[in-house]
């Protein structure tokens, strides 16, 4: 018997590095809460919407995520996490859209035991394009248009899968995180992070696509910077708050006197209530909150367009691991 647990143990550690896919860059609002030492399988269903429709291009996705969580301490397998945690990270995910689906895979690390605590990551992603590649605006030039006018969910919805220069086509992204979370008693935390993203995108474009997962025209061979500011604040076992503030920016490119691409970044909060329950093992968060893009310029829309509401629902999978596979 102990053998056989030796084995499953190591068949998952293996698993955990062999599957597709890992988290995105988001702020994953029920993974302390629902997190167990070793294997984590989860599926999420996230949407959003601005209140009017306009600049901002709704987003859905569905994912299925597993994450080893590798204890650094005298822990065993199944205990749920406490106040900061040590562990290796070892996940992967595998993500859908309407408008390209993919996976991620990648590694994190928290390797001492402080408060607050440092946690590294690198993420691969890889996404295909459901013919869904757009060539688009980024720099503003006379007579070529304008980011303001190609950079809105009009111009997409009008021109995906209709227009005849609409693609299939590849990207991967390499993701470096850094992250710096101060953890309170029962399940709150506070923390700020970083992202530098490398994006590759095989396109026959002159340079230029469109990011889904994080809103915004891209270069086939651009870089990102995402800033993270982000919190939760635990009322008791099945109610807390959460907000989320992220600040992205793009790379920018000139030859000579000339712009070919401008840098373009825009700022992101949301906030509101999360529900849980089934030990932490299921959770829906309501989030209500708005954007603004950096430059006016690379603007057009309303003020009311800028105001967005988000529904999220995450589950766990339950593992029938309640002690130290070791033993």
């Amino acid at each position: 018997m102990i053998a056989i647990r030796m084995t499953l143990a190591r068949f998952f550690a293996v698993l955990a590095l062999l599957i597709t896919s890992a988290v995105a860059d988001d702020f994953n609002q029920s993974a302390q809460n629902g997190f167990r030492y070793g294997p984590n399988l989860s599926w999420r269903l996230m949407g959003n919407t601005p209140f009017v429709w306009g600049q901002w291009l709704p987003q859905t996705e569905g994912s299925l995520r597993y994450t080893w969580l590798e204890p650094l301490d005298s822990l065993n397998y199944g205990d749920a996490l406490g106040v900061a945690p040590t562990y290796l990270k070892m996940e992967a995910s595998l993500e859908v859209s309407p408008f390209c689906g993919g996976y991620t895979a990648g590694l994190g690390l928290r390797p001492i035991r402080t408060n607050p605590q440092l946690e590294l990551t690198f993420i691969y992603e890889s996404y295909l394009y459901f013919n869904s590649n757009l060539e688009m605006v980024t720099a503003d030039v006379s007579g070529s248009g304008r980011i303001a006018e190609s950079w809105n969910a009009d111009y997409i919805s009008d021109n995906v899968r209709k227009n005849d220069s609409v693609a299939w086509d590849y990207s991967q992204l390499f993701d470096f995180g850094a992250a710096l979370e101060y953890f309170f008693k029962a399940g709150s935390l506070l923390g700020v992070g970083i992202h530098y993203v490398l994006s590759d995108i095989t396109t026959d474009f002159d340079g230029k696509s469109y990011d889904y997962k994080r809103n915004m025209p891209i270069f086939n061979r651009d870089f990102l910077v995402d800033f993270q500011f982000y919190g939760r604040l635990s009322f008791n076992e099945y109610i807390a708050g959460v907000f989320e503030t992220n600040y992205l920016r793009t790379g920018y490119l000139r030859k000579g006197k000339s712009v070919e691409k401008e840098s373009l970044g825009y700022g992101i909060i949301k906030a509101g209530p999360q529900v849980s329950w089934n030990k932490g093992m299921s959770s829906i968060t309501l989030e209500i909150g708005g954007w603004k893009r950096y430059k006016s310029r690379f603007y057009d829309g309303s003020v009311s367009q800028q105001f967005l509401v988000q529904l999220e629902y995450e589950g766990y999978f339950s593992f029938p691991l309640a002690r130290d596979l070791s033993e």
